[in-house]
């Protein structure tokens, strides 16, 4: 479960037990996403049953993995006329698993006071419509030159900022959670200098270290490969390393002038402070490369098939 979830552990657990013929081990180890399945429960148990996140259908976490959605209808009318001044002509709507049951009302609402409204759906790893991960926006490809602004249901500030960065659109959150409004403006420029200076400090960057990982949703040893090699033919030596969670004290036995990322998207932004040499990620190494341009840069993305 996620962290915000297993207060309730035991309790479900009792309720499992009590309905099936089964026993019930609770993992308490850090779950971030249906992208986490702990595969050592395979060692000890015949099923995972991961609660709060909805399957990534093209991950194929297998039939011995069951993904319990929870949804969060939460009150949002006092919150909703807050937002509306931020909004611009048609609206793009997204959120997360634990509120894709309030769109519906959203959009009326919205309509209602005099915006179009719209809702898109994302690749093979995504769901519902209008549901966003911290790694797949997909969910905003189909509204691309139709949407004038987005409002993102849903607490925390990483899912729309992604949005924000890729569109350069005005991004709205109305916050269930912290019941407060906030537009991203302000938050986008100021992500987007820090990445500006990653960049800028990994440019002389000789040495490199691939990092991925081995969480099954996160793994993308290929992409790892292909960085080692681009690296390579620009004259960069590169070795992968290979980790489950990343920490800056995991890393410290190997020489590295930069790293590299392949996992989680969010892990290079949120946790650049943690560590002492650069934190890239694989769009970030193609403009250290001058591959890319920073007037193309985007945020890290996993897509799905």
């Amino acid at each position: 479960m996620p962290e915000g979830l297993k207060s309730h552990g035991q309790e479900l657990a009792k309720e499992i037990e009590r309905r099936t013929s089964g026993r019930c081990v609770l993992i308490a180890d850090p779950c971030y996403g249906a992208c986490d399945v702990d595969r050592r429960f395979s060692d000890y148990a015949d099923v995972l049953v991961q609660f709060g996140h909805a399957d990534i259908p093209s991950m194929q976490a297998g039939p011995d993995v069951l993904f319990v959605e929870v949804f969060m209808d939460m009150d949002i009318s006092e919150l909703l006329p807050r937002a509306l001044p931020l909004l611009k002509g048609t609206v793009g709507v997204l959120t997360t698993v634990q509120h894709v049951k309030m769109l519906p009302s959203v959009v009326k609402w919205l309509e209602a006071n005099h915006h179009r409204a719209l809702v898109g759906k994302g690749d093979s790893r995504i769901v519902f419509e209008g549901q966003v991960l911290g790694c797949n926006i997909s969910a905003v490809e189909p509204l691309k030159g139709l949407a004038d602004s987005f409002l993102y249901i849903g607490s925390g500030d990483f899912h729309p900022l992604s949005v924000a960065i890729e569109t350069s659109l005005p991004v709205v959150v109305v916050d269930p959670l912290m019941q407060e409004v906030r537009e991203l403006g302000e938050l986008r420029e100021r992500i987007l200098r820090q990445r500006h200076g990653a960049i800028v400090r990994a440019s002389q960057a000789e040495r490199f270290v691939v990092l991925v990982s081995t969480k099954a949703g996160q793994n993308r040893m290929e992409m790892a490969w292909s960085l080692r090699h681009l690296l390579e033919e620009h004259n960069r030596s590169a070795d992968i390393v290979a980790l489950e969670e990343f920490h800056p004290d995991r890393l410290l036995p190997f020489d590295a002038d930069a790293y590299v990322s392949t996992a989680c998207p969010r892990i290079a932004i949120d946790d650049y402070l943690r560590y002492p040499k650069p934190l890239l990620t694989p769009v970030e190494v193609e403009i250290v490369l001058g591959l890319r341009s920073w007037d193309d840069y985007r945020l890290d993305s996993i897509a799905g098939d």
